[in-house]
């Protein structure tokens, strides 16, 4: 039938083509960004994030975004690339105004700002696909003053699929490298993980474990059903703010809507199978809690909360050990740390990439400029102050 460009531009649309990108996702050469990449992670987060009047042609699409300076909505704007109804790439993206220069309209990927990776999702063997998603950014410059794309991993299709086009005068293009990602390689060898991690950490556990075993009676457990989600979600939530507000920061689930976000995402995810929602129960009082993935081969966790109250006993390295083992135990060849390159990961182990940002703006047009530079500077401020609350 011949390759074509479709825009996905409202959530119905989207879901006609649920198969397919569930389809391209299992066929795809994503790797760590594959969960924030799935059908249910963008469009659950559209759900709550997004907003606006979403229609379901381009020529619409294009007149709503020429006057989006008169509205705040977003839209969402998924450009896919399908041969019949078999889809070969898509770049999951949404435009919007921007929150620091409010005439410039952004284009960014639906998950912005939640998820710790993103990127084009494309089928193996046609990367050269990927392209035409660019190109067809390039031909509706109308429709965006800047594009923005944060959290690129190594080895990004987003990116290497524009290093591999050449840029008219009418475009430039930069890249920010952006914060250090741990993960521990699993499977290697026929050796456990814990073989590479530093005597130290070896130690301590054995320590810990040996003594919460001998003060209190122990759980590990993993949430099997929809119930043991809706029971241990609000304790993460409870722990991880309970952590973070001791250090004087808020967490990532200080807003009602993130944390309804995550609720009905988990249960998406224990749906199909991904989920790894783990906690330590010390004499029945949760201790710890990771909320973590796997998909394929690729195991990782996104966030965690534990008990000040057990400090003494590590229980938060005690229950992450347990967490990598059984994530070894399934056969997943990393486990991913995902962003942030806190001092305590490397003593498990880690080998680390990077993230990137990558900025592409109209050039000789002074709004799209001024964005670009504006973006770029509080991306580059936020990386900053990042790195110094974690040293």
């Amino acid at each position: 039938m011949g390759e074509k460009v479709v825009l996905i531009t409202n959530l119905k649309q989207w879901a006609e083509w649920r198969d397919a990108w569930d389809d391209l996702l299992l066929n795809s050469i994503a790797f760590e960004a594959r969960i924030f990449l799935s059908y249910e992670w963008l469009t659950t987060w559209w759900r709550f994030f997004g907003c606006g009047v979403q229609s379901a042609d381009c020529g619409s699409v294009e007149r709503k975004a020429r006057s989006a300076e008169r509205n705040l909505g977003r839209k969402l704007l998924v450009v896919a690339v399908a041969d019949g109804k078999r889809l070969l790439a898509a770049a999951p993206l949404f435009v919007s105004l921007s929150p620091i220069l409010p005439l410039a309209r952004i284009v960014r990927f639906v998950g912005n700002g939640n998820a710790d990776y993103g990127d084009f999702l494309v089928r193996k063997d046609c990367e050269e696909v990927a392209q035409r998603i660019w190109h067809w950014l390039f031909t509706h410059p109308s429709l965006w003053h800047l594009v923005a794309l944060h959290e690129l991993p190594e080895g990004s299709e987003a990116v290497s699929s524009l290093q591999r086009m050449s840029l008219n005068d009418n475009f430039q293009a930069t890249i920010l490298v952006g914060e250090v990602c741990h993960r521990v390689p699993l499977n290697q060898r026929n050796s456990s993980w814990r073989e590479g991690a530093s005597k130290s950490l070896r130690e301590q556990l054995k320590r810990r474990e040996r003594q919460i075993c001998r003060n209190f009676k122990v759980q590990f457990r993993m949430a099997a059903n929809e119930q043991e989600v809706e029971t241990i979600l609000p304790q993460l939530f409870a722990l991880h703010r309970l952590r973070w507000g001791q250090l004087g920061q808020t967490g990532v689930f200080i807003l009602p809507k993130v944390r309804k976000f995550h609720q009905e995402f988990a249960q998406q995810a224990l749906n199909r199978r991904w989920l790894r929602l783990h906690w330590l129960a010390l004499d029945n009082v949760i201790a710890a809690v990771y909320y973590a993935f796997k998909v394929g081969d690729y195991s990782g966790f996104y966030t965690c909360g534990f008990n000040p109250s057990f400090g003494r006993y590590s229980v938060g390295k005690v229950l992450l050990a347990k967490v990598i083992d059984e994530a070894e135990r399934e056969g997943a060849k990393v486990f991913d740390f995902m962003r942030g390159d806190e001092t305590y990961k490397a003593e498990f182990g880690t080998v680390t990439q990077r993230n990137f940002h990558l900025f592409v703006w109209r050039d000789g047009e002074p709004l799209s400029l001024a964005a670009a530079s504006l973006h770029q500077f509080t991306t580059w401020l936020s990386l900053s102050l990042k790195r110094a609350v974690q040293r």
